[in-house]
């Protein structure tokens, strides 16, 4: 059985055909080449991003960060009941405008 085959019929105008072209010339790859090239490097690209959901946080320099009570994850509704508390007592005792 031979591979699959697809054939494409592409228009590109602008600033992407010159790029296009930008590209055949400093690689010395034909339009054929170079589409192939494109779309595995795109495909690499996705596949990283897809395996790791960490992997997105990783190239922004942010992991995490909160500051909050250490037991927060597990206690949070407790922590929310009593935050709505303290809030709801200073709101009732705001003086009427």
């Amino acid at each position: 059985m031979s591979d699959p085959e697809i054939r494409l019929n592409a228009r590109l105008v602008g600033e992407d055909a010159e790029r296009f072209r930008a590209l055949m010339r400093s690689e010395g790859l034909s339009t054929s080449d170079l589409l192939r090239t494109a779309l595995r490097h795109y495909h690499a690209a996705r596949q990283r991003a897809a395996a790791s959901p960490l992997a997105a946080f990783e190239h922004s320099g942010f992991l995490a960060g909160a500051d909050g009570p250490p037991d927060l994850s597990g206690d949070y509704k407790r922590h929310l009941s009593a935050a709505l508390e303290t809030k709801h007592r200073h709101r009732v005792n705001e003086p009427a405008e």
